[in-house]
């Protein structure tokens, strides 16, 4: 065999253990995490909110997954004990170091999924993964560019169960009810301005009467429990009186609402330290979380 024979031969021979060595690699990485479950929740203002649960090889140092979006917002990701762990992001991909960790929760919301033209929103979504979407409530689907594995519209709103690919869905909402006029079409002012005076009274008289029954039978005694708990910060205990305020509970997207100034992830935070020192008690209800300070 000549010298260019055998140099042509040991070149072919390190391009096919190259790709040996890559082939290798890749089902290595694959097979260090497995995906249990991938949720998307549609907003009615176009924004998802990403739920996706790792089950991870306990031994492996670090896995990386794709995300849907190169744009999100909020990331957090959680142990299988609910503390967070450390992560890098390039681009879509998400590195999350999960050495002795056994499950991994990541969450993170995106705006570039979804567009609207006119009054019909449109979520493109490319997932490797099979997943479940869930639409906004009353949304009305008018275009799937491929049949889902399920459809559920057994609630207000849509649930469907996708296999993973490339999805187009279009879908329009109903129009949020607008205050109507009396049915005589008479202006509010025709009623005698002392008659509105005098009902305005009597109703606020009833309605702060009652509410300061309900508080002293029902409601915590948030005194009580700022007192007792004096490493509370003031961030804690504007979010226990908030929740005071509301009867003592609040979903945690309305505590998100009422401090709109606080990252995603410290509201996260503080509630999970409050309920370790037995302040609150988070439950699942539906597809959300319901914070209730306890009595």
């Amino acid at each position: 065999m000549n010298l260019f024979n055998q140099r042509a031969l040991s070149a072919v021979i390190t391009i096919l253990t190259l790709i040996s060595f890559a082939t290798a690699t890749t089902v290595t990485a694959q097979s260090l995490f497995e995906v249990e479950s991938i949720d998307l929740i549609v907003y009615r203002d176009g924004s998802v909110h990403v739920t996706q649960t790792l089950i991870v090889d306990k031994l492996a140092p670090r896995v990386t997954l794709s995300l849907l979006s190169v744009s999100v917002e909020n990331l957090i990701a959680l142990d299988e004990n609910q503390l967070s762990v450390d992560y890098e992001m390039d681009g879509s991909n998400l590195t999350v170091f999960t050495l002795g960790t056994e499950r991994i929760l990541v969450e993170y919301d995106t705006l570039s999924l979804s567009k609207k033209e006119a009054e019909v929103w449109t979520l493109i979504i490319v997932n490797p993964y099979n997943l479940t979407l869930f639409l906004p409530q009353n949304a009305t689907v008018i275009y799937l560019n491929n049949m889902p594995i399920a459809i559920d519209t057994s609630g207000t709103g849509i649930k469907l169960s996708l296999y993973s690919g490339q999805w187009e869905i279009s879908y329009v909402l109903p129009l949020l009810p607008e205050d109507e006029t009396k049915d005589n079409g008479a202006p509010w002012n025709a009623i005698p301005i002392e008659y509105l005076i005098a009902a305005t009274a009597v109703v606020t008289v009833v309605v702060l009467s009652a509410l300061l029954v309900v508080r002293r039978r029902r409601g915590p005694n948030v005194e009580k429990t700022i007192r007792a708990h004096p490493e509370l910060k003031k961030e804690d205990k504007d979010v226990i009186a908030f929740l005071a305020e509301r009867g003592g509970k609040a979903f945690e997207a309305e505590i998100r609402e009422r401090f709109p100034d606080t990252p995603r992830t410290s509201l996260w935070r503080l509630v999970r330290r409050l309920e370790r020192l037995e302040i609150v008690e988070v439950k699942r209800i539906g597809l959300e979380n319901q914070v209730q300070l306890r009595k």
